[in-house]
């Protein structure tokens, strides 16, 4: 039997008025027309069953019955498959459609002589042994009962079709001119070994089960999380070795590799041809690439490749998700069940068809998206590039916003015009990247929810945090910015860690979070971020009541250089050299108490315009701005004097140097014995120091924290200490073990959550007031929602109990001493009405519940705040 679709016809004619037609050309049109009609359900709608054809066993009286439901299914061959029987009293070649399912309670074995469906039903050229499901009335009929093992069969619905042998007749006197040909649907039963051989020639079958142990193998991949402790992260070794174990241990690079290896075996058919074999050629070598540095050889700036990582496997998670949700098939083999479709076996689905959908129902976005994913692992993977001297820059991301505003390719990737097409599904345009587009902090960015830094890699670290520090204020960004040295300041960086354990890498900073720049001798090695802003309360904090001292010094550059400066920019220009728009101040060294304070030569920049018009307190301002944990600095006008304030004991030392018209000007040291330049004793009498004593609130504010008086009472210390154990047994009673997992927890969310005790007493009421039908919210407020409760069948528990140890014994035990309360705990529930003059009714509905719950009536909001307003614990019901 030859398939309908193994050939077809593009071309047929058009026929005159009167023309006489051969077989031929009817045939060809005929042809046409159902090759167009069995090519359009093909590739527009899929194959296999789309619905039914359910199989179910029935007995009655003790005879089997096999049914089959009407369904719909379509084969390769572009045949439309439903269930059909003979209209009775009707023509013989009339069939009705109009049933819910066909039964059957005989069978009889069926050879495939008319069609001949080859190779399918002939392994080696012989037919396999085929029972065709019949009712009693037909020749060789037998009952089901007497078919050995006919309930492990795999049952399979086959569309025979053959041309009927024609009867003898004239050319001119037969009524059946023309071969009919014959479409006749059966049932059939087969044995679960032959049908090994016809799944072998289904390539949708093999492939759609190789697809699903494929993916049944495969799960989404995650990186270890990186802790950062003072203990792990405060050298540049362990920084470095602390990513490399996290993209390591956890084998990432490895199940990640296999997995990619696995879907682009079973998933190829689905991948455009280029990109199929780009990846596969270059795949294990790329990743060995970025992930085969030797663990010896040197800092590697694996804080990035961790980073990389993630971002690879959170696409190759999304392309799992994709293939797991994928319904397209396209170009199904036209050869893969063209006359047959697989029913399975009675109450197993190892052998059923399942359906095929064509990419043109809508499915084409799925396989589109799919490719574009396994496109972005490739570019990932070639665009990685730490490239040093890209220039600082501070871009908005907004990728995770619904408007996809500002999509943006992080730092560590080069400007790949593939990976930024690829970057965002749907395709959104970048707009942003370190090396395009112009400066999009000009720009409203409140939608964004980080910001990206970067192309600072190995810079000067220094002149970098003064670079982010000024563009935080001047495009007014909401992130704080800190800067630790590995060298010169790992205290200070141990100390930090052990306040915000929860630094992570991120490439950037989320928005209202703070940016932690790391460096190593002074120049640039990676970045940490927190989720939230960490801000030093000046005048809250700190140490208490301390004795200041203030000295005066002449500055470097003496006003009248100042001003001749400043005013050139308003007069002519220079005659050789550039013309300066900046006063150029290094800060060469700076330290408190040995404590170095910068890692490395800072430069200030300021404008000459501001020091026209405020002279030395725009220098002095700059300082302040640039070093807010440090030395205060300002300038006594009278005295045309730098003024620098210290703790009065401490000891520093800060050098300066003006470089604003040459780089070889002296260098000035200020400490507080006197002032230096060039190593030698600048001037005698250069410093003049005295004590200054101000008000500080801060002062009186630590006085008030270490002396003011906790925990007395009139009871001669009775209850010192006890309130402090009875919120710390509240806590602890919110992680025991009968308050979690699958029991009732401590902070109820629903009324499910509750005690079995306590819902008892609210259903009644609750379906009072639904009986009512009053428009109303009730809440549960008090203990119960703060977790100090007492249930009755806590009390049960504590009276039973002989261990004097448990929790809660002892939180009963101290309740009925601080509280005067050995009950459960009385519900407090607040009714909110919607209407006020549901109150006397609901007053007098609820009389009889005052006994057992605290009640409390409000109504709706008018020009008043209500209670229920103002309070925040509280559980809806």
């Amino acid at each position: 039997m030859s398939n309908k679709l193994s050939s077809i016809i593009y071309n047929y004619r058009r026929y005159k008025p009167d023309q006489v037609l051969t077989h031929t050309q009817l045939n060809e049109s005929i042809s046409y027309f159902e090759d167009q009609d069995r090519l359009s359900r093909l590739s527009l709608h899929g194959a296999g069953i789309i619905h039914g054809f359910s199989l179910t066993l029935e007995t009655v009286e003790g005879i089997p019955s096999v049914s089959v439901s009407q369904g719909v299914g379509l084969t390769t061959d572009g045949d439309l498959l439903v269930l059909h029987e003979p209209v009775p009293d009707s023509q013989p070649r009339e069939n009705t459609i109009a049933i819910s399912e066909l039964s059957f309670t005989h069978f009889r074995e069926f050879l495939d002589e008319n069609a001949s469906y080859t190779p399918y039903f002939y392994p080696e050229g012989t037919q396999m042994p085929l029972w065709d499901l019949c009712g009693p009335e037909e020749e060789n009929a037998q009952p089901l009962s007497e078919l050995p093992g006919w309930e492990d069969k795999v049952f399979l619905l086959y569309l025979e079709c053959y041309p009927k042998p024609q009867d003898i007749c004239g050319d001119i006197n037969c009524d059946n001119q023309g071969i009919e040909q014959v479409s006749q649907m059966r049932l059939l039963m087969m044995d679960e070994g032959q049908t090994d051989y016809l799944v072998s020639q289904d390539s949708l079958f093999i492939r759609k089960r190789r697809t699903e142990e494929a993916l049944s193998t495969l799960s989404p991949l995650q990186l270890l999380k990186v802790v950062h402790q003072k203990e792990n992260a405060v050298s540049l070794t362990q920084l470095d070795r602390l990513y490399r174990e996290a993209i390591f241990e956890g084998n990432t690079v490895a199940d990640f590799q296999a997995g990619v290896h696995l879907l682009l075996t079973e998933f190829g058919f689905l991948l455009e041809e280029e990109i199929r074999s780009t990846l596969e050629n270059q795949f294990d070598e790329l990743l060995l690439q970025h992930f085969g540095l030797e663990e010896e050889s040197g800092f590697q700036f694996n804080q990035y490749r961790y980073l990389l990582m993630r971002d690879l496997l959170e696409t190759f998670n999304m392309l799992l998700r994709m293939l797991k949700q994928l319904d397209g098939w396209p170009n199904p083999e036209l050869n893969a069940f063209p006359k047959h479709l697989l029913l399975g076996k009675l109450g197993d689905d190892t052998y059923r068809h399942h359906f095929y959908p064509s990419p043109g129902s809508n499915h084409a976005a799925q396989q589109k998206k799919i490719n574009t994913l396994v496109k972005k692992i490739y570019q990932l993977l070639v665009s990685f590039n730490l490239e040093d001297n890209l220039g600082l820059r501070i871009v908005p991301g907004g990728g995770s916003h619904p408007d996809g505003r500002f999509p943006t390719v992080p730092f560590y990737y080069q400007n790949n015009p593939d990976l930024t097409e690829s970057w965002q599904w749907p395709h959104v345009p970048i707009t942003y990247h370190y090396e395009m587009g112009s400066n999009p902090l000009l720009m409203d960015h409140s939608h964004v929810d980080r910001y990206l830094v970067g192309g600072h890699l190995n810079a000067h670290a220094e002149n970098t945090f003064q670079s982010i520090q000024s563009m935080v204020k001047q495009f007014g960004l909401e992130f704080e910015v800190y800067h630790f040295d590995l060298t010169a300041s790992a205290a200070g960086f141990r100390a930090f860690l052990e306040k915000h354990p929860s630094l992570k890498s991120l490439g950037g900073v989320p928005k209202s979070g703070t940016y932690v720049l790391l460096s190593n001798e002074n120049r640039v090695i990676g970045d940490l971020a927190l989720d939230y802003r960490v801000t030093d309360l000046q005048g809250t904090s700190g140490p208490g009541h301390i004795r200041v001292a203030a000295c005066s010094y002449p500055w470097i550059s003496s006003l009248k250089y100042l001003n001749n400066l400043s005013r050139s920019l308003k007069g002519s220009r220079r005659r050789s050299g550039l013309q300066p728009e900046h006063y150029r101040l290094v800060v060469q060294d700076y330290r408190i108490n040995g404590h170095r304070m910068i890692s490395g030569p800072v430069t200030l920049l300021i404008p000459l315009e501001a020091i026209f018009n405020r002279r030395m307190h725009a220098i002095t301002e700059v300082l302040n701005e640039r070093f807010p944990n440090g030395l205060v600095f300002d300038f006594d006008e009278s005295l045309k004097r730098l003024v620098i304030s210290r703790a009065y004991d401490d000891r520093y030392e800060v050098s300066f140097a003006d470089t604003t018209l040459s780089i070889n000007s002296p260098l000035y040291t200020y400490t507080q014995d006197g002032m230096v330049k060039s190593d030698q004793t600048f001037r005698l009498q250069a410093v003049r120091c005295e004590e200054v004593r101000k008000y500080r609130p801060a002062t009186y504010l630590q006085l008030q924290e270490e002396f003011a008086p906790q925990d007395k009472d009139d009871d001669y210390g009775a209850y010192k200490g006890k309130w402090q154990e009875w919120y710390r047994l509240i806590e602890q009673l919110k992680t025991d073990a009968r308050f979690t997992g699958t029991n009732k927890p401590r902070i109820p969310e629903s009324f499910d959550d509750l005690p079995a005790s306590l819902q008892r007493i609210i259903r009644p009421l609750q379906s009072a007031l639904s009986t009512a039908e009053i428009d109303h919210q009730l809440y549960l407020t008090g203990d119960w929602v703060n977790g100090s409760w007492a249930s009755v069948e806590m009390i049960n528990e504590y009276r039973n109990t002989t261990n004097t140890n448990d929790l809660i014994f002892r939180f009963l035990n101290l309740r009925a001493k601080l509280h005067e309360k050995e009950q459960a705990t009385k519900a407090s529930l607040f009714v909110v009405l919607a209407r006020e003059s549901d109150r006397t009714t609901v007053e007098t509905l609820l009389s009889s519940w005052t006994d057992r719950v605290d009640v409390y009536i409000e109504g709706p909001v008018i020009g008043r705040r209500r209670v229920i307003d103002g309070i925040e614990e509280k559980l809806r019901l």
